[in-house]
């Protein structure tokens, strides 16, 4: 019966984990610069029109995705320090581990996509013959930035499941919360609804600082892995 000590965790990613917390902000952040003021898809095209002919809206859309995608790139870090948890707490062969990584990227991989869909569609018309605004192609924009990064929740959800799981199952958090954290992962995989994705970034921040306060010192001892 082999045993393998599971790997110490890197006093980087403690304050890695803390890209959880900048994610959050960040993309609030981002997403009010991008929307705030914006008429809705759905109103008069002479008021979409007249909104993206100017160049001061653009220019804010365009700072609005460059925090967003900042906060993506934070959340990164952030995930990594999680995986790093999980693998700590789980050992084994690592299962809960690899379901927290790819849940994480693609839930950033979407959420990138959104920003890159909503920046590129809203300030088109730089590019454009004599500017030209259009309104159908924004409505586009507007729908398809939303389902991709609500398509994204079944990854947070993964995500949050399984570290969840991995927590209870080591007893590394009470048991009210590890399981608080697999209904917050059903819930976001619902992510279609803006509370379900409340229910994510809450999540996302709490981790990021209980990871921050409670990481194991650098000598703390290595614990065996569960035996293969």
């Amino acid at each position: 019966m082999n045993t393998m000590a599971r790997t110490r965790p890197n006093a980087l990613a403690r304050w890695a984990a803390l890209g959880g917390i900048l994610y959050v902000v960040l993309f609030i952040i981002g997403t009010i610069l991008l929307y705030s003021g914006a008429p809705d898809s759905d109103s008069a095209p002479s008021k979409i029109i007249a909104y993206y002919s100017d160049s001061g809206h653009r220019d804010r859309i365009g700072i609005g995705w460059v925090l967003g995608g900042l906060g993506v790139f934070f959340f990164l870090w952030f995930l990594s320090s999680l995986r790093n948890m999980v693998r700590w707490h789980e050992g084994g062969d690592g299962f809960l581990t690899w379901l927290t990584t790819i849940g994480g990227v693609v839930y950033a991989a979407l959420a990138l996509a959104a920003l890159a869909i909503n920046m590129g569609v809203r300030t088109m018309s730089d590019d454009t013959y004599h500017h030209t605004v259009y309104p159908g192609l924004l409505h586009a924009a507007d729908d398809a930035s939303y389902i991709l990064h609500a398509s994204g929740g079944a990854g947070a959800g993964a995500m949050i499941i399984a570290a969840s799981i991995a927590a209870l199952r080591a007893r590394a958090w009470p048991a009210w919360a590890a399981w608080l954290g697999v209904i917050a992962g059903i819930i976001g995989i619902a992510s279609i609804l803006f509370f379900t994705q409340a229910a994510i970034a809450i999540w996302i921040v709490a981790v990021s600082l209980y990871l921050f306060l409670r990481w194991p010192r650098d000598d703390a001892p290595a614990v065996a892995a569960t035996p293969a």
